[in-house]
């Protein structure tokens, strides 16, 4: 269980080189401070961090050690700032391949369920989650994970808010008054922010379809690449809540905090439709044009995406037919004759195969096999 200190007395420069144990995701991270700065940051890192801190004899998954050189008020924000990024990173690291790793804020209601504010540094997520957790609770202002079972883990960090100086500064939730959730909560709605600086005070929502909602994903995943299913994780998580919104809004102070982001109708169940398709290839000696094999494919209406490391790839008509076709190694003219099978034959489709070839394999979804 964390931690629960009495004050900063606590936390002497002997905790500096004992480390402290930070509980979060399911794992236990050590981190030791060191430098001339380490008496001061110590304590400064125990408040931030309280509601999280384990026993420091627990055992713990990952060590850290972070150099404070100073104890000047910038030394001190900055080494705050990096105990975060590092602290995440190790838990992203630890739990990759374990769920979907976005780059989100959470707050879960009363109810059990959660609203996942996704973006990009900048767009606004601390601010707006600021907001919506006071009523409600706080589960992570950076890093979400959510599981296969599609409930999010809570990581009630230290809040990242801008100070004017090198660093953001780190506030402990109390700080802001915002309740912390100590439990998972199952995932109700996930949200791309879009601020519009001087756009329309009315925030308006809309729903992605499923396409649009893994492009606009993907970017804000860590670790997609040892997943061993991303695309159906995420296709499955955009049927759960009915499709992504994407939130357009001006300000934070126009969004109620109460009942939270403006919401748009749920997708249907065709809208969210998709199927699983078969990776594998044939490795065989037969020589020809050949599919690579993707970490996950999809097929929606009347699309294929395909996930290929940390990138989606999205083919439709000619691309999608030869994709499909070429599980086994296939002769161009094997290709035509199938290309004009399906889509029927056209002036010039010779030439036509032979640039979406080119582009196909310049994209590495394609290779050809000697």
């Amino acid at each position: 269980m964390p931690a629960d200190p009495t004050g900063p007395h606590e936390y002497g420069p002997h905790a500096a080189e004992a480390g402290f144990v930070v509980g979060a995701l399911g794992r236990a991270v050590r981190i030791r401070i060191s430098g001339a700065g380490a008496g001061t940051l110590a304590p400064v890192f125990a408040d931030a961090w309280a509601h999280l801190l384990l026993d420091p004899n627990a055992e713990t998954d990952h060590e850290l050690v972070l150099d404070s050189p100073a104890d000047t008020p910038d030394s001190i924000a900055a080494g705050l700032a990096q105990a975060s990024a590092l602290i995440t990173r190790a838990l992203i690291d630890l739990n990759a391949g374990q769920g979907l790793l976005f780059h989100a804020a959470a707050a879960g209601r009363a109810d059990g369920r959660a609203i996942l504010l996704v973006g990009p540094s900048g767009a606004g997520k601390t601010t707006a989650i600021t907001r919506l957790a006071g009523p409600h609770s706080y589960l992570t202002d950076e890093t979400a994970l959510v599981r296969a079972d599609g409930s999010v883990l809570p990581y009630a960090k230290p809040l990242s808010v801008e100070r004017g100086g090198p660093a953001k500064a780190q506030h402990a939730p109390s700080e802001l008054g915002l309740p912390v959730a100590d439990a998972r909560h199952e995932v109700d709605r996930v949200i791309v922010l879009n601020r519009e600086a001087g756009g329309s005070r009315q925030p308006r929502s809309r729903r992605l379809d499923v396409v649009e909602s893994l492009e606009a994903l993907v970017p804000q995943l860590s670790a997609l690449e040892r997943h061993p299913s991303p695309l159906g994780a995420l296709a499955g998580l955009i049927r759960q809540v009915g499709g992504i919104e994407l939130l357009s809004y001006a300000d934070v102070v126009d969004l109620d905090p109460a009942s939270g982001p403006p919401a748009s109708p749920r997708l249907t169940d065709e809208e969210l439709a998709y199927s699983a398709v078969d990776c594998d290839r044939d490795e065989g000696s037969g020589a020809g044009l050949i599919r690579t094999r993707p970490s996950d494919a999809l097929e929606l209406a009347d699309v294929l995406v395909l996930a290929h490391g940390s990138e989606i790839r999205v083919l439709a008509g000619v691309a999608k037919t030869l994709w499909l076709d070429a599980g086994a190694a296939r002769s161009e003219q094997e290709l035509l004759d199938r290309l004009r099978a399906i889509h029927g034959a056209e002036p010039g489709d010779a030439l036509a195969l032979r640039g979406a070839i080119d582009v196909l394999v310049d994209a590495g979804v394609l290779e050809w096999r000697s």
